[in-house]
């Protein structure tokens, strides 16, 4: 009787705890293939008040800047105190290089220009990300507006199929209160 009794505490248990502590998603994009495939599923766990957050972790979020409230999935690649270098072929993020393609220029620069991609600047690409966040001093951007600091509280999310991926490359840092959990499975 007492091991019946254990035995549904477990299975109860078990049941709330996948209740409050975890999140399924089905990822729609190839954002982040070959990790992560389209209509592959991911297990994430909640984020908490004890949740620390590292470079390399693949971590669900919100994006303030989308009007949709859509769950994206994509590699925290800098975290706050983090120096990221922009370049006109790439990002580099203290020693990793993150190339990026002419299409994330036509979209940073916001202007008319019949061809915008010569005229792309690092340090308006600089600007851009920090025009982004609400209350963020320009103490982030370094002399010469190429390089900057990801601020406190704030990570910088690229697909890892980043030439098919919209991200903070186009939406600039995302705030930690935005993270809803890290991905532990996919399935």
């Amino acid at each position: 009787m007492n091991k019946k009794i254990t035995f549904y505490a477990l299975i109860g248990l078990t049941g709330l705890s996948y209740i409050f502590l975890f999140d399924v998603y089905k990822v729609m994009t190839p954002s982040m293939a070959s990790i992560i495939n389209s209509n592959d599923y991911v297990l994430v766990v909640r984020k908490t008040i004890f949740s620390r957050f590292k470079s390399s972790d693949i971590l669900s979020f919100n994006n303030d800047m989308e009007d949709d409230h859509t769950t994206y999935i994509k590699r925290s690649v800098a975290v706050e105190g983090d120096t990221i270098r922009i370049e006109r072929d790439y990002i580099m993020i203290n020693d990793f290089i993150i190339p990026h393609d002419p299409i994330f220029e036509m979209m940073v620069l916001e202007r008319n220009y019949g061809d915008s991609i010569k005229y792309f600047d690092s340090s308006e690409y600089a600007r851009y990300l920090f025009r982004k966040i609400n209350n963020i001093n320009d103490h982030y951007i370094l002399n010469d507006g190429k390089a900057l600091i990801v601020p406190e509280n704030h990570y910088f999310m690229v697909g890892d199929n980043y030439y098919e991926s919209m991200d903070s490359r186009c939406w600039g840092f995302i705030p930690k209160k935005n993270i809803k959990g890290k991905v532990i499975w996919i399935f």
